[in-house]
């Protein structure tokens, strides 16, 4: 196996809106820590080579993503399939908006960073550990649910046994930094990334698990849709959990012993799931323009903090329903976009939303625990992914989500179906 890295700043200028909570109007106003992409390509013994990129954003949108791929493959000959573009969604990066200059500059420094890192590729050996944190992730549903607080460290050396890369994997929101926030950060994961690559050397890779329902602290969505302002989300706080993670990741790190691998394949493929079942549009924005008002009215008069509250939370479920009633393809199924890179030993899925916690922990229970990871936000996304549980005990998420119950469930067992397809065929054609 050879492995080839970059890194790149993508930082973008001051004033872009920033992504991730609508009650946030204002554009950047600062940089608190730069915005980051960060690269690793691998190339098996037959050739085939993959790439894993991961950039501090809400999410790779599709017009990054094609001119991402598009230079790519021009440069260095890998293809779509063999790509994973995934977003670290942190909620204090820009909105990069369809065919604008940032969006351009975006694109063209990771597609410059793709092919600086299949350059570098170099002989690599591969070691994969699993640790524990606690005290980050909590469960933000009603009637609370799973946390996975395990640490994955995938441990990348070259021949000459220094570091070359690490993969670390954790499930939960990077949105320590809440709605009231106007400078630019990669949130926690970019504190992981500083601190061990000060520690180890090499490249740091983040990608964040399964976090649908887990969030640092396990505070309300529904307050982060209005605009509550909680107090210990803080750039402080941001840092300790960052500093938390990297103490899990480097004890794994130091006990792992690479060895060389030959193998290294990727896979992908769309699943189309069900679309929930939605209101008349017209009727679905009257509605939400009517809880609009309402919620304005309360707030005017300030009946009560609890009153004004439930009226604006409302008011944002109606309008988000709207939405999803006017979207052109609301009577259509919901194309979710799943993938795999195998490096050795270690598989990495890819899952374009952001998968609960317990639908996870399933893919990873027959994939293998130890030597499997899952990043959300991978290639995009289509939004939550919920159980069926979430859906019959209501909340933000399943509202926000696009899906029908128990879609998450079907979209779970495709994946491991297609990896296990993938790995299978990958492993005897290397016989």
């Amino acid at each position: 196996m050879k492995i080839g890295t970059a890194r790149v700043d993508i930082t973008p200028p001051l004033g872009c809106l920033m992504a991730g909570f609508e009650a946030r109007t204002t554009g950047a106003t600062g940089v608190h820590d730069p915005l980051r992409a960060r690269v690793l390509v691998a190339e098996g013994d037959d050739g085939t080579t993959v790439a894993l990129v991961v950039a501090d954003l809400l999410q790779i949108d599709q017009g990054v993503q094609d001119l991402i791929a598009d230079q790519a493959l021009r440069s260095t000959g890998i293809p779509r399939e063999r790509l994973q573009l995934v977003g670290t969604h942190t909620h204090s990066g820009p909105i990069v908006a369809p065919d604008t200059p940032v969006e351009r500059t975006i694109a063209d420094r990771i597609a410059s960073a793709v092919e600086e890192a299949y350059s570098s590729r170099r002989g690599a050996s591969i070691a994969v550990g699993v640790g524990t944190v606690t005290g980050i992730g909590a469960n933000r549903r009603p009637t609370g649910g799973p946390v996975d607080d395990r640490v994955t460290v995938v441990r990348f050396d070259d021949e000459g046994g220094q570091p070359l890369a690490t993969i670390v994997n954790y499930g939960c929101h990077p949105t320590t930094l809440g709605p009231n926030n106007t400078l630019y950060s990669a949130d926690y994961p970019g504190v992981l990334c500083r601190e061990l690559e000060q520690a180890i050397g090499g490249l740091v890779v983040f990608t964040t698990g399964p976090q649908g329902d887990v969030n640092p602290g396990g505070y309300s969505p529904e307050g982060s849709m209005v605009g509550v302002v909680v107090p210990w989300r803080t750039f402080e706080s941001a840092e300790t959990y960052g500093r938390a993670l990297a103490a899990t990741s480097l004890a794994v790190h130091h006990s792992l012993r690479p060895s060389p691998a030959q193998r290294v394949w990727g896979a992908s493929e769309v699943v189309e799931l069900a679309r929930k079942p939605l209101p008349d549009a017209v009727a679905a924005r009257r509605a939400a323009d009517l809880a609009i008002a309402a919620a304005a009215a309360v707030r005017e008069v300030d009946l009560s903090p609890d009153a004004t509250y439930h009226a604006l939370v409302a008011a944002a479920y109606a309008d988000l329903v709207a939405g999803q009633a006017a979207a052109p393809g609301r009577d259509g199924p919901v194309r979710v976009r799943i993938s795999g890179l195998g490096f050795g030993p270690f598989v990495h899925v890819g899952v374009q939303g952001e998968l609960f916690v317990a639908l996870g922990q399933r893919i990873r229970a027959a994939l293998g625990d130890g030597t499997t990871c899952i990043a959300a936000l991978c290639d995009g996304t289509v939004g939550y992914i919920p159980t069926a549980e979430a859906y019959a005990e209501g909340g933000y998420e399943p509202n926000a989500s696009v899906l029908r119950s128990g879609e998450g469930e079907k979209l779970a067992q495709a994946m491991i179906a297609m990896i296990q397809r993938a790995n299978g065929a990958t492993a005897a054609g290397t016989r």
